[in-house]
Formats: C-alpha cells, structure tokens, sequence
C-alpha cells in the first residue's frame, strides 16, 4: 500500500459502483471545501498496468475535477483485488463515512452477501457492523417501492425504525398488507415511531384489533394530550378556573382507565354492567352540558371519530 498524489487523467472508475446517487449540489459544496482547505481524505485505488482502477472516493474525485486540479492524494493498492474483495472495501468505507443513502446502502449490501453467500451475522462480522444494525438495514428491500422512496425523502416520516416495525408485523401476524397498512398511517397521520409502536401494541393486546381503529385509538390519545398540555399551561394563571378543574378531573380519568387496559386488559364480567351505568350516567350529564350532544347518538360519535382518523 503506497500513499501519493497521482494524476486524474490517469484514473478510471470501476462500473461496479456502490454509490449511485451523486447530488451536484452536495459535490459543489465539496468541491468549495477542498479548494478551501486542502482535501482530507485520500480516495483509494488499485494499480493496474499504467493507470488506476478507482476503489472509494467518487465524490472526492468529481470535486476534485470541479476545481480544476490535474492531481488526487491516494491511497494505492498494488496487489489484485478480486470483485468481491472491492466491494467489501467500498461498502466498509461508504458505511464508515455515510456516504449511502438507505436504500443504496441495501441494496449494495444485499449483494455482497450474495456473492459471498454470506449469512446476516457473517456479513455484518466483515463489515463491521452490528447484525441487529445489518436487519435494520436490510428491511427497506422488503417493503414496497413507495415506502422506500418516502424513506429517502427529508421531509417524510417514514424512517428506517418505521419499516422495520412493519416488517415486524407483517412477519407476526403472517399478513403483508398488515405492514402497508401501518406505513400509510405513518405517512398521512405523521406518527412517530412511539405512536406507531403504541398502534402495534393496540394491534396485538385487542385480538388482533383492526390497524385502522388502532391508529384512531393512538390519534384520539395524541389530541388528548395536545388538550391536556393546554389546560395544564391555563391552569397556572388561573389554578381556580372551574372548568380546567372539570377538565384535570375527565384526564385523571382517563389516565386511569389507559394504566388499567396496560396491566389488567379485560374488565370482570360482574363489573362492566357496573361501569356501563357510570358511564350512561356520565354520557347524559355531558349532554346537558354540551347541548350538541343531544343530537348525536353514541354510535354516531363513535363512527365519526373513526371517519375523522381516516
């Protein structure tokens, strides 16, 4: 291994590339840096005849190129490096800078076990890497294009924690739509991955509830606590008010209620008719209170509630 500055016109890249995806605007910006303050990395390359196969640093020698200079600092390897051999070291050095995007990062991987017929652990022992990071990875190649490219986009809010959840419960419950279910609530209601997780365990606690009324059930407990910060933040100019009283009371409730679904999950059978009546008696004096609700029935508010999380 030798380390000197050799010249472009002597360089050829290998077609075999990892990185696909090169943004002008981020080799520009590269370009500006080293003419700045020098390049800080070397590119790597294998010596062939009287030229250079190029092994890692594309970015680097475009900006390189974009500043006009005839000359690169690398790092020459002068022993034969087989196909797969290149591909290990541009994956371990595009994985150690961050150079890949998720789903070149895949892909790029998944053929590197391939050729190598390399299990998930023996891969990610090569390349230096976690085996639960290397399945994080790898997930995105078994969801569907359109989720993939949410992935790459910088404002959605599908991350890779997201697929691999999905791809969880696809996995658990044995039905794939399951997963392109989660994800389309994802991206329409911007669930984080905590709210998408809470919507897994609904799934799971209720009998295999439906993914839609989960999702509702997480939406109606987001708004809950939207409210609940609100008259939090009232009550400390005016800790007296009546109707945030009223309000801290139905939360206390309803905190209750949630920590009791947590641990316990089923109400005693000689207890519901119990607190249906409580509730009925609670429904009616709400209805007093708030008129609108004399015209609704209880299923109705229900649907509607579901309508409004689609």
């Amino acid at each position: 291994m030798k380390y000197k500055e050799i010249l472009l016109r002597n360089i050829e890249s290998r077609p075999e590339q990892v990185r696909q995806d090169f943004s002008d605007e981020k080799i520009d910006s590269l370009a500006k840096s080293i003419a700045e303050v020098g390049q800080l990395q070397p590119i790597i390359v294998q010596k062939k005849d009287n030229h250079y196969l190029l092994i890692a640093g594309e970015r680097r020698l475009r900006a390189v190129k974009k500043d006009k200079k005839e000359k690169i600092a690398a790092v020459i390897l002068e022993e034969e490096i087989s196909a797969e051999k290149f591909r290990q070291i541009q994956l371990i050095e595009n994985l150690q800078r961050q150079d890949l995007n998720p789903l070149e990062r895949a892909v790029s991987i998944n053929k590197f076990m391939e050729a190598n017929k390399l299990s998930k652990k023996d891969a990610a022992e090569k390349l230096g890497v976690a085996r639960t990071t290397l399945t994080l990875w790898l997930n995105i190649l078994e969801m569907k294009e359109k989720y993939q490219k949410e992935v790459l986009k910088e404002d959605s809010p599908v991350t890779l924690s997201h697929l691999s959840l999905a791809h969880g419960l696809a996995s658990k419950s044995g039905d794939p739509s399951k997963a392109n279910q989660l994800l389309d609530a994802v991206i329409k209601h911007n669930l984080s991955r905590k709210e998408t997780q809470a919507v897994i365990d609904l799934f799971y606690r209720y009998l295999h509830l439906p993914v839609e009324e989960a999702v509702a059930a997480v939406l109606l407990k987001r708004e809950r606590m939207k409210m609940k910060d609100y008259w939090d933040k009232g009550s400390k100019n005016n800790s007296h008010d009546s109707v945030r009283k009223l309000f801290r009371s139905f939360n206390n409730i309803n905190d209750n209620l949630e920590e009791f679904m947590e641990v316990e999950g089923d109400l005693p059978e000689d207890e519901q008719e119990e607190l249906l009546d409580e509730f009925l008696y609670l429904y009616q004096i709400m209805g007093i209170l708030i008129p609108d609700l004399k015209e609704k029935s209880l299923e109705k508010m229900v649907n509607d509630i579901k309508i409004d999380s689609k």
